[in-house]
């Protein structure tokens, strides 16, 4: 039997897998949380079963089986994640990719499908840093956004523009780039969050499309992402106003993902700008 002992949002996970294969897989989508933990918050046992496929039981929870390692990741991410909000129900938890830039968080927010991991495995080609790809965790109260790096999952293979390295694990089901293979630097410590973009994916061969939106339309859109509306008090709508007030708030039409990057890093400097100005005028 081997153990991994995983760190996530403070909150500490010992996974013990029998099954050798099962044991490294999760080991390469979540070695950026590993590492020795004081309390044990979630418990994992994980054992091939006579059916040939692979047992997943977390205590206290109902057992899962799962098939090939794409259903064993997909299975685990999405209990880990749910688990990991009932444990942290300070935090808001939308529904986003997270990059990096000058030092501050930018979310990109969509359901899924709709190119948040696509379009950040292209952004960390172009100056940004890694977060998440899946979770925003915002403190609603410093309005902070705690990083979430498991291993960037993409649904199919990315432009040649944006190869993938050679050792991605391809499942099934989904590919994915652990952290140790991703450009750019990897984000462990939680940052301030400067801009919001509302994207969606509108096929290829057109041009993106970057516009402003208002606090209204920008809270609407982030509070139909919030995955634990009832943690907090009015399911959440005060956070969402609060969040998208401290934010400049963007609507992204993604297409060819050059131009795209392109868009959304000269909309990040000015805003990183904007920032700078804000401060020095408050610091006179």
């Amino acid at each position: 039997m081997v153990a991994l002992q995983l760190e996530v949002l403070d909150c500490g996970v010992q996974i013990e897998c029998i099954d050798e294969s099962a044991h490294s897989l999760l080991q390469n989508a979540y070695g950026c949380f590993q590492r020795p933990i004081k309390q044990t918050r979630l418990f994992y046992h994980i054992t091939p079963s006579l059916s040939g496929r692979v047992l997943m039981e977390r205590r206290g929870g109902c057992p899962e089986f799962a098939g090939e390692p794409g259903d064993l990741l997909s299975k685990f991410d999405k209990d880990l994640i749910v688990e990991t909000q009932k444990l942290r129900p300070d935090l808001y938890f939308v529904h986003a990719a997270v990059v990096a830039f000058r030092g501050h968080a930018i979310a990109l927010v969509a359901p899924s499908g709709f190119g948040k991991s696509t379009t950040t495995w292209a952004l960390l080609h172009h100056g940004f840093h890694y977060l998440s790809d899946e979770i925003a965790p915002i403190d609603p109260k410093t309005f902070r956004v705690f990083p979430f790096p498991r291993a960037l999952c993409l649904k199919t293979e990315p432009p040649a523009r944006y190869p993938l390295p050679p050792d991605a694990i391809v499942t099934g089901r989904t590919i994915h780039v652990p952290t140790g293979l991703l450009p750019g630097r990897i984000v462990t410590e939680p940052l301030s969050l400067n801009s919001i973009f509302f994207l969606r994916f509108i096929g290829k061969g057109k041009p993106p499309v970057l516009k402003r939106i208002g606090a209204a339309d920008g809270t609407v859109r982030l509070f139909t992402n919030v995955l634990n509306l009832l943690a907090h008090q009015e399911c959440g709508l005060d956070q969402a106003m609060a969040v998208v007030a401290n934010a400049r708030c963007y609507e992204l039409l993604t297409a060819d993902l050059r131009s795209t990057c392109e868009l959304v890093k000269a909309a990040c400097l000015q805003d990183s700008n904007h920032l700078e100005k804000q401060i020095e005028k408050s610091s006179l």
